[in-house]
């Protein structure tokens, strides 16, 4: 029983201090440009694909827009210094423009079942 305890403590521990340790760097660290520069190429790459998807955010009010629409907003936050809520912005269009993507990949020879 003593060495079932142990095992399970070796293997709590690390992986506590990585959880807390990668919390703190994301946190900390997020690059407003390089972030829409991502999401720029991410987005022209579903697009071109024909997976933009539309996402509902805080910044544009209640109704979804689609990504490219938050991308200009994100770029709109950079220019007016709002770096933190640009880099935001950027990273989810980022995710939902490869989501899209991944959609639109897997979906491009499906036929109807009957």
């Amino acid at each position: 029983m003593n060495r079932t305890r142990e095992t399970r403590l070796t293997l709590l521990l690390p992986c506590a201090v990585l959880a807390l340790t990668m919390g703190h760097v994301q946190a900390t660290t997020c690059d407003a440009t390089a972030s829409i520069d991502t999401a720029t190429k991410a987005v022209a790459t579903a697009k071109k694909a024909g997976g933009e998807w539309r996402l509902i955010d805080k910044s544009t009010g209640s109704a979804s827009q689609p990504i490219s629409k938050l991308l200009r907003i994100a770029k709109k936050k950079l220019k007016t210094g709002e770096s933190d809520e640009a880099c935001r912005i950027a990273i989810k269009v980022a995710w939902a423009a490869d989501m899209g993507l991944a959609q639109a990949k897997s979906q491009a020879n499906v036929q109807p079942t009957y």
